[in-house]
């Protein structure tokens, strides 16, 4: 993408994407550490909410705090989900952009009129009904998001739970250089042979690890460019689902996966003749989307943004609104009260 360009610039979701450089940039950890003097040390962490404001986010950290190996246990899962589970010695923090999202937003009116004392809210809105059941709330200061679809909130949710784990973690988080990388990605140039088969794909595979990229790039792509795509993780790919993948559909491997590429190779672009596209740092036998080499910690969200420049350019060139899709809305499913 160039933000310069008037095909690009005349979208808000476009802006959007680009305004994640400068929040990451400007990022300040104070914040996010005085949000930490709250959290009763120790405690396991439950990461919940719905849809963008927790795929990334969320599953990000989770795989975060495995990759460490150290502070405290963090895990997910949906607000539906949750509902009726003993959550007892969990703090429990929710994310929703709108801070209305009914399954949240219900999830923690009830674990508060049970007692439960550990309720911390993330949301870009103030005095909403999270911040009503919450014990205290961090509010996202990223600017209004005009598209329907996710893009800035997602990476400043994900942003404060990384810094969160850090602290608990005492470990540094440099934003300014993931800012730098993030951007490279969203300027990238994507070879023309690759957004025209994304465009001509009936359905579109995203493959890689269960970090929240490639399941987060699995609904972008339903609603920026309104095609059918569903989400492999790791490399669930070469156990079944080959029965029903064709020559027209695509598969995006966010995580490539070396010691299985001859396997991929043989099945799909050998056998089945379904295309292949990785996003890498390095060299593979598929079609390559290049990223910047980047700290091991910082390649989700560099991932993230050439997914990101990937579905704008197949969306412009499909002639797709990205700003407005036809069903999807900015607020899911809507608590009253």
């Amino acid at each position: 993408m160039n933000i310069n360009e008037e095909r690009y610039k005349r979208y808000h979701l476009v802006k959007e994407m680009y305004d994640s450089v400068n929040y990451i940039k400007n990022f300040s950890a104070r914040d996010v550490y005085g949000f930490l003097q709250g959290i009763t040390p120790g405690s396991p962490l439950m990461l919940t909410g719905e849809g963008s404001s927790r795929i990334f986010p969320a599953k990000n950290a989770v795989h975060r705090r495995l990759m460490a190996n150290t502070g405290p246990l963090v895990l997910t899962e949906s607000s539906t989900d949750l509902a009726g589970k003993n959550l007892e010695g969990f703090v429990v923090l929710g994310a929703s952009n709108s801070g209305k999202t009914k399954e949240l937003v219900t999830l923690f009116r009830d674990l508060k009129a049970g007692g439960h004392k550990q309720l911390y809210g993330l949301t870009c809105n103030r005095d909403t009904l999270l911040e009503k059941y919450s014990e205290k709330t961090y509010i996202i200061d990223a600017g209004p998001e005009k598209a329907v679809a996710a893009s800035k909130t997602v990476v400043a949710q994900a942003l404060f739970y990384d810094l969160l784990l850090a602290g608990l973690q005492n470990e540094e988080f440099d934003t300014p250089g993931l800012a730098t990388a993030f951007e490279d990605a969203l300027n990238y140039t994507p070879a023309e042979r690759i957004v025209e088969l994304i465009c001509n794909a009936g359905m579109v595979w995203f493959s890689g690890n269960n970090n929240g990229v490639a399941e987060e790039l699995t609904l972008k792509t339903n609603e920026i460019i309104r095609k059918k795509a569903s989400y492999l993780p790791g490399t669930y790919l070469l156990h079944g689902v080959e029965e029903v993948m064709s020559p027209d559909d695509i598969i995006i491997m966010v995580d490539a996966y070396p010691g299985e590429f001859d396997k991929i190779m043989s099945v799909y672009t050998g056998n089945i003749g379904t295309p292949v596209v990785a996003i890498s740092d390095t060299a593979t036998p598929f079609n390559n989307v290049a990223i910047p080499d980047v700290p091991e910690r910082f390649e989700p969200y560099v991932k993230l943004a050439a997914g990101w420049n990937l579905l704008v350019e197949a969306g412009i060139r499909l002639g797709i609104d990205p700003d407005k899709p036809v069903r999807a809305r900015k607020i899911g499913n809507e608590a009253s009260g």
